[in-house]
């Protein structure tokens, strides 16, 4: 009797355990099917996770059809052309005027990029108003009337075509001395994108009339006027697009998948030879001519991050031509994901309800793996679903119903070892969480061999005050991931940060042996020398400057100790070793190479790299000079006969064999002359033959600066 009583309890307790989940559940779907639609944070954030699912999707190779001519800072400027480049080309001399330039630029433009074989060329520059060199242009425009496009551009107070409004809209069209009728003319396409949530641009409208940018109902008969994607399809005689809101499967960015040169390079004889290959560049492409300086401020927002505006005309047209459409789904589908969603958590938190932990990484699991069906149906299928309203009613429903606090302290250890790892390197973060107690012992002060390296940008200063300062920290901060990832990469520590510099050491807190960490630290700065070069071309392609380096490297003692007060503590490397690095890496601006370690380091790693001499300097606070080298290569390297021949001359400098050093080092200039080592010895060998240097004189120069 007692018991059949005790189960009859439990299933009670039971039945009413499913009961009080079930009721959290239902009451999270609930809230997220009538009440998250309507909260503005909500739609926002939706939209912004269908961003990114778009963002991830696969960039197949499609931009090789198309050409970006960008009128970027450079065009605006010229001031990297020589006075002989303008005078040699009448259009050049023509944009040095100023912007905006003479239409007779672009007429000149149109004809040298069709005449090189293009199939289309689109101009993304409103010419609204009669200027100088508008009888050119239309001439241009009339003789390739099949293979150019204009643009004109609505001006809507409501921004948004789907939102009423009782103003009219105006259509900018461009000049009738360009254009007899625009408005009837198949050349001509309007500009405009129309931004959604959070304004992002995500949806492209191939046609529409005044009064869907209204928000009204087209009028029977009505004119429908072409974008200008829509006109460049016609002209390319594909079908039309379906009219209405089309969201773009973005595959375009500024990821250099579209060729982007400046438009100056039509007209500067060595880049047209050099960069556009002579024009077979733009043999058979789609080539679009418009603003990438920041100046013309023609930007906007995408999934796929900040484009220019010829861009976003571009990735319109790209996805016309290849229909590559998405296809969200509706309110109706969305309830349904939500109940499904509730449903799953339900699940999870009532067959583990005796294991927390297990229930909560379901929960994960379930959300990662709807995420991935998300996204393989967006790639596959081209359909959006819902993300944050299913993902909000799984994680909210699911998280009442288990040891939410057992999992958030778990949770809370991880997101320790990543907070720390922002500011303290990885393998310091290892040893203070795995060997505490060693690591507590030898932040007391220990002395060690260490490798010390010193980084920094040449030029930031002036570099930083020119530029807005939102743009410096953006690229400081790429600069600085890309550069300390290579650290870590090659087990090193980053010691500390000075504004763009870095000092980072190997063998302070794991050492692999002298050797070995100095060959690690040798490899980091070749790789983030190389690195460097794929940032700037990154850089160069968004219009942003490029960054230069110099880096030295020393291996010596150093004392290795917890230094700070009690507010504040940070462990570090301190004594000469470091001392001497830091005035290493100030050499590299002096000698012209970006790389400078000791002879100490060199003679370290010499199995594995090949080395140059630099100097043999007496750097600021040293009594004792110490030679300096740089490298040219890995340990099995062909070492050029230049190189052997500026060897031989420091080698015949040192020996105060002057006039021997200098033939040496004239034979190294004849094959690289712009090497400005060899200059300097040059220049030091000419003024020793005009007046020898003292008896006691042992080729040592002394540093009169840090």
């Amino acid at each position: 009797m007692e018991w059949r009583v005790a189960n009859t309890a439990a299933r009670k307790r039971s039945r009413r355990r499913f009961l009080e989940l079930a009721g959290i559940c239902l009451a999270v779907a609930l809230l997220g099917w009538f009440v998250f639609p309507r909260i503005p944070y909500m739609i926002v954030n939706e939209w912004s996770a269908r961003d990114r699912i778009m963002g991830l999707g696969h960039r197949a190779d499609l931009g090789k059809e198309f050409v970006f001519l960008a009128i970027d800072e450079s065009c605006l400027r010229l001031d990297q052309l020589w006075p002989e480049d303008l005078a040699a080309s009448p259009t050049l001399a023509t944009m040095s005027k100023g912007f905006p330039w003479s239409r007779t630029v672009y007429a000149d433009a149109i004809t040298r990029i069709l005449d090189s074989g293009a199939r289309l060329v689109m101009l993304d520059l409103i010419f609204d108003r009669p200027r100088d060199g508008d009888v050119e242009l239309k001439r241009a425009l009339d003789t390739h009337r099949d293979q150019v496009v204009l643009v004109s551009n609505y001006s809507v107070n409501a921004g948004d075509p789907s939102t009423a409004s009782d103003d009219v809209p105006t259509l900018t069209m461009p000049t009738t001395t360009l254009i007899e009728r625009p408005e009837t003319d198949p050349r001509v396409g309007y500009a405009n994108f129309w931004a959604g949530a959070g304004d992002v641009v995500r949806e492209a409208v191939y046609s529409t009339t005044l009064n869907e940018c209204m928000g009204k109902s087209p009028v029977p008969g009505e004119r429908i006027y072409r974008s200008l994607a829509g006109a460049a399809m016609q002209q390319l005689g594909k079908p039309d697009p379906s009219p209405g809101r089309q969201p773009l499967y973005f595959r375009l960015g500024a990821d250099n998948s579209v060729p982007q040169y400046s438009f100056h390079a039509l007209f500067v004889p060595y880049e047209w030879k050099d960069d556009l290959h002579s024009g077979a560049v733009l043999k058979d492409k789609i080539v679009m001519i418009g603003p990438s300086a920041t100046r013309l401020q023609d930007f906007h927002l995408t999934p796929i991050g900040k484009m220019a505006g010829p861009l976003l005309h571009v990735n319109a047209l790209n996805a016309a031509l290849h229909r590559l459409f998405y296809r969200p789904t509706g309110e109706a589908f969305g309830a349904g994901l939500v109940l499904a969603a509730a449903l799953v958590a339900l699940a999870i938190s009532w067959q583990l309800r005796r294991r927390p932990m297990l229930a909560f990484a379901s929960l994960l699991g379930s959300a990662a793996v709807y995420l991935g069906l998300v996204f393989l149906i967006s790639e596959w299928m081209g359909s959006l679903f819902h993300i944050v309203r299913p993902l909000a009613v799984l994680g909210l429903s699911g998280t009442a119903c288990i040891a939410w606090n057992f999992a958030q302290e778990r949770r809370e250890s991880g997101r320790m070892r990543s907070t720390l790892e922002r500011y303290v390197s990885r393998n310091v973060v290892r040893e203070i969480l795995d060997n505490r107690d060693d690591f507590l012992n030898a932040l007391g002060g220990t002395r060690q061999p260490v490798t010390v390296f010193f980084s920094d940008v040449r030029g930031f200063t002036s570099f930083s005050e020119r530029l807005d300062p939102h743009s410096v920290v953006e690229q400081l901060n790429e600069y600085l991931g890309e550069m300390v990832g290579v650290i870590f990469r090659n087990e090193g520590t980053v010691d500390k940060f000075m504004g763009d510099g870095i000092m980072a050491v190997w063998g302070n807190v794991v050492s692999k042996g002298a050797a070995t960490d100095g060959a690690q630290a040798v490899t980091a700065a070749l790789e983030m020398l190389e690195r460097l070069a794929i940032l700037n071309e990154g850089w160069a392609a968004r219009g942003l400057p490029p960054f230069a380096i110099g880096i030295g490297l020393h291996h010596g003692e150093a004392v290795f100790a917890n230094i700070g007060s009690a507010e504040k503590m940070e462990p570090t490397v301190i004594g000469d070793t470091v001392n001497l690095a830091s005035r290493v890496e100030g050499l590299t601006k002096k000698y012209g190479v970006a790389l400078c370690i000791t002879h100490p380091l060199a003679e370290l790693v010499a199995d594995k790299f090949l080395f140059r001499s630099v100097d043999l300097v007496q750097v600021v606070g040293k009594s004792r000079p110490v030679e300096i080298v740089t490298v040219i290569g890995r340990q099995g390297n062909e070492i050029p006969d230049w190189i052997k021949d500026y060897e031989g001359g420091v080698a015949d400098f040192r020996a105060r064999r002057f006039p021997e050093a200098t033939e040496q080092f004239r034979r190294s200039l004849q094959i690289s002359p712009d090497d400005k080592l060899c200059k300097i010895y040059l220049a030091r060998c000419e003024a020793f033959l005009v007046e020898p240097p003292p008896e006691d004189w042992t080729g040592t120069e002394v540093a009169t600066s840090k």
